[in-house]
């Protein structure tokens, strides 16, 4: 299946590089023994499209690699091939949020820093809808609902039996922004408070007080993975970053560890957040008509 490649896709992808590259073959020399197309056989290399473990199997046997190994990688392939929910929304999402959901859904740790909005896997409903709609303003609103719909879907993956480990940091003017308005500020400050509970989540705010530090600006997400590469994920606003060299995931895990370090402890995040979400709540009571 082609289209957005999963975490075990690429994986595959790399490891047929280098056991290609480490028999000594070229592609052209591996198409003369194996029935594939060399356009093919590049664009598998490259994670562009899947391939069968028939043809996986072929391939590691030419390649010279041993049968405790063919077994692991043609295994990969299988799994490779399995169906992912956002198949079903790829026409709702730029091709570089799909890439990113399918990282995050097979992430085993997700670490964010979030300079002026909640993170999407934090979002109420109503929060989505507000931050959505501003992106889109002359958008259709079926459009706007469905993307609602893909944000509310990606959240699926913190009830899961087994979810992956995830830590949060805020910077204090997330909470200061009324998206949708107190009201709906409010609410989605709760469900901070509620989701912040969580044993396998944590939230942190990093506040004002604490003046420059080593994130100012930037936000960024790094997911890291039991059998791939941790990747580094910003995101603009005409598209998206996936780095993933060790100088990136160095410096921006430097920079988070100095973050967390920085922000409010968990326990005081939660008071912080009730704190807000009551002023939130007042300035709606000032604001509603009488």
């Amino acid at each position: 299946m082609a289209g957005i490649p999963s975490v075990q896709r690429r994986r595959l992808a790399a490891e047929l590089r280098a056991r290609r590259e480490a028999a000594d073959l070229t592609i052209d020399q591996v198409i003369q023994k194996v029935k594939v197309g060399k356009s093919t056989l590049s664009r598998v290399e490259n994670a562009q499209v899947s391939v069968t473990p028939r043809t996986v199997t072929h391939l590691l046997r030419l390649y010279g690699v041993s049968d405790e190994d063919v077994e692991a990688l043609v295994q990969l392939a299988r799994e490779a091939q399995q169906y992912n929910w956002w198949h079903d929304y790829s026409n709702a999402m730029p091709h570089e949020l799909a890439e990113y959901v399918a990282f995050e859904d097979e992430a085993t740790q997700l670490r964010a820093y979030n300079v002026q909005l909640v993170n999407g896997l934090l979002q109420t409903t109503d929060y989505a809808r507000a931050i959505i709609s501003a992106e889109f303003p002359d958008g259709p609103a079926a459009k706007v609902e469905e993307r609602i719909e893909v944000r509310l879907v990606r959240q699926k993956i913190l009830d899961r039996p087994n979810p992956p480990r995830m830590w949060f940091v805020l910077d204090e003017a997330v909470l200061h922004r009324p998206v949708g308005g107190p009201h709906v500020m409010a609410e989605q400050l709760e469900h901070l408070i509620a989701i912040g509970q969580r044993p396998a989540i944590t939230v942190q705010v990093l506040p004002f007080r604490q003046g420059a530090h080593m994130g100012m600006g930037v936000s960024f997400t790094m997911l890291d993975f039991s059998n791939h590469p941790t990747v580094v994920y910003q995101e603009n606003l005409s598209g998206a970053l996936y780095l993933d060299k060790d100088y990136h995931v160095e410096t921006h895990g430097l920079a988070f560890d100095h973050l967390r370090a920085t922000a409010l402890s968990p326990a005081d995040t939660l008071a912080f957040l009730r704190m807000r979400a009551e002023a939130m709540l007042a300035q709606g009571a000032r604001e509603s008509p009488e």
